[in-house]
């Protein structure tokens, strides 16, 4: 989602379009080391399957959102109006698919990843980012080389990948990273079971009125027998227990 290529597709210095395979490599990296983790741990793909998530579409559209731009290149004219606008609604879609989850273990995570992008690129009309050396820069929607002035520019592309992948990685995608990798391992494992709570005295359910009849309407004598042939039993037992 923060994933800058550094390869110049364009011959034109400072222009360009991304290569679609490099945005999402680290994303698709980060993925798989989530899912080597399930089995790695002795932990369940089906239940890691049957996590109940919530506005499933949100995260479709601000994905799709993002693919399509990346492979469409939208004119010069419009990248700062409808395409900048076009970035922005994908974050707030996936910023609303993450808060729609934030029950699932490790969706927290995921979400703060998610906001220090969109922060960055909100603030900053785009996502600035540091080009590798010898490689010329160039220009999305969503990317942008660094410029004196950039806001908390510490939190943009600037982690470079060397070859064959020759990326650069924000901080947020590094957040975000984690997250998946923590969403997957706590989500595929069965929980702990919760303790048993013992109810108190005032939680008990009242004692049924035949019961409580029965009780008023034995004599004391019956009763005091009955406690006392209780006592002897439990006597012997202990007794015996003692004896082996």
């Amino acid at each position: 989602m923060g994933t800058t290529p550094v390869r110049a597709s364009n011959p034109h210095p400072g222009v360009g379009t991304s290569v679609p395979w490099c945005a999402v490599l680290v994303y698709a990296a980060a993925l798989l080391a989530a899912l080597v983790i399930v089995p790695l741990t002795r932990g369940s793909f089906r239940r890691l399957a049957t996590i109940d998530v919530q506005r499933l579409w949100l995260l479709f559209a601000g994905l799709g959102i993002q693919v399509a731009l990346e492979l469409v290149e939208l004119p010069a004219a419009h990248r700062e109006t409808v395409g900048f606008g076009l970035v922005l609604a994908s974050y707030l879609a996936l910023l609303g698919f993450c808060a729609s989850n934030l029950r699932l273990a490790g969706m927290g995570v995921v979400t703060i990843g998610v906001a220090l992008n969109a922060f960055v690129i909100a603030a900053n009309q785009g996502m600035p980012y540091r080009v590798a050396d010898g490689r010329e820069p160039t220009v999305t929607v969503k990317h942008r080389p660094e410029r004196p002035g950039d806001v908390l520019p510490v939190l943009g592309d600037r982690i470079v990948l060397p070859e064959p992948v020759a990326a650069g990685i924000s901080f947020g995608d590094l957040i975000l990273a984690v997250g998946l990798v923590e969403l997957c391992y706590r989500n595929s494992r069965v929980p702990r079971r919760a303790r048993r709570r013992v109810p108190h005295p005032s939680e008990q359910p009242p004692p049924d009125p035949a019961t409580a009849e029965l009780w008023l309407r034995t004599p004391a004598s019956e009763l005091a027998a009955a406690h006392h042939a209780v006592e002897r039993v439990e006597d012997q037992r202990v007794v015996e227990i003692a004896r082996t």
